[in-house]
């Protein structure tokens, strides 16, 4: 029987969120992006890549970083009367969401005296975890979905270690001039490259057509 592949996903909320939008808003699909769609597309992608059954890959852990607001941060930028209550309810929702998908959750405060504001060492942290997965073997491949170059030093640190990196990025651009990105260094230093944008608009038989359709949340 063939060895099990163990996968740890890590997510850079910021990204996947600014990917969603994409998709939800720019894009022919007008759909959000799933949680458990992407960890089965990339689990999926992971067996084949590293030539094991698709039964015998797991992701055995998966987590999201993001920064957050604090109550009285969304108070002080209130646009409207209902903008505190409806940011609260969306950000319970993706809660549930998230553990409705087994995917552990990660927050940091928005450095709101910076400008424009911005999240306060979530990437670092992402790192660590990542890294300490990999060094203690409690997985094989690490899954990063994120495009930022400042994770190449860690793609290098698993490589180092003999675990396998795979990247899962997008690169795509709207009529509008909305762009997500991905670094070519960060590509190019794991292991393995799922370029998503490729694989979502040109599907390569009926079993990526299922992952494709099975990526998107149902409206």
């Amino acid at each position: 029987m063939a060895e099990q592949t163990r996968i740890a996903v890590m997510i850079d909320g910021s990204y996947f969120n600014r990917v969603s939008n994409y998709y939800k808003f720019e894009h022919h699909t007008g759909r959000r992006v799933s949680m458990t769609g992407l960890l089965d597309l990339i689990r999926a992608a992971t067996a084949d890549m590293e030539d094991v059954p698709r039964a015998r890959a797991r992701v055995v852990a998966a987590h999201y970083f993001r920064g957050r607001y604090t109550l009285r941060d969304l108070e002080d930028r209130a646009r409207s009367p209902n903008f505190v209550e409806e940011s609260l309810r969306n950000d319970r929702v993706f809660d549930q969401i998230l553990a409705a998908s087994n995917i552990t959750s990660h927050y940091t405060r928005i450095d709101t005296i910076a400008d424009p504001p911005k999240e306060q060492g979530i990437d670092v942290w992402l790192a660590l975890e990542a890294f300490d997965l990999a060094v203690s073997d409690r997985c094989d491949v690490v899954a990063l979905v994120a495009g930022d170059g400042d994770f190449v030093p860690l793609v290098k640190k698993i490589n180092a270690i003999g675990k396998r990196a795979l990247v899962v990025a997008w690169g795509m651009k709207s009529e509008t001039g909305t762009e997500v990105r991905y670094s070519a260094s960060l590509a190019g230093t794991a292991a393995y490259f799922l370029d998503m944008a490729d694989l979502i608009d040109n599907p390569r038989g009926d079993e990526q057509l299922d992952l494709v359709d099975q990526l998107f949340v149902d409206n």
